[in-house]
């Protein structure tokens, strides 16, 4: 199906936002396993994490699923977060 060049450059940006939004939740994750000890965990997560960005930038279904998936769980996460500190 043909794309105008405005709706290209606006899915590689969504896409970047994606991106750098999974990167800053995956080292928060790793620098929090590193912090509670879980040294190997910690490890597993960042190679996992760099496998699964490896093929999100390859255009993979499945990693750019992922990856979504990912950040939108990390961001319901934060807004239950700040919902449970308003109501305490």
């Amino acid at each position: 199906m043909y794309q105008f060049q405005h709706e290209v450059q606006r899915k590689e940006k969504i896409d970047m936002v994606y991106g750098i939004l999974f990167i800053v939740s995956g080292l928060v994750n790793i620098a929090l396993q590193f912090a509670g000890g879980n040294i190997l965990n910690g490890i597993v997560s960042l190679l996992f994490s760099v496998i699964v960005l490896h093929y999100g930038l390859r255009k993979k279904f499945w990693a750019e699923i992922f990856i979504k998936c990912t950040v939108w769980i990390h961001i319901v996460l934060l807004l239950m977060m700040f919902l449970v500190i308003i109501i305490k």
